[in-house]
């Protein structure tokens, strides 16, 4: 099990790095275009995708609306992931 204190490259971090990138390229964007969404840094999504930078709560929920993602169902879905 892995504790609260784990390396910023854990797998659960992984799992979401990933589940971020392939949610963005689904919704056919580049990282320029989900960070003007987001009215941040390019660079700030390049850092989330390469696992460089973790993200919070909030800041999940305002991922997953600008990629034109339901919320609730992509943490659901990336609980279910962790559990495996």
């Amino acid at each position: 099990k892995e504790g609260v204190n784990k390396p910023l490259h854990g797998r659960r971090s992984k799992i979401f790095c990933e589940h971020i990138r392939s949610l963005r390229e689904k919704a056919g964007m580049t990282q320029r275009d989900l960070a003007r969404a987001l009215n941040r840094e390019h660079g700030m999504v390049a850092r989330i995708e390469l696992g460089e930078r973790r993200v919070d709560m909030v800041e999940a929920y305002d991922l997953f609306e600008a990629l034109g993602a339901d919320p609730a169902k992509e943490v659901s879905e990336l609980m279910a992931k962790f559990r495996i």
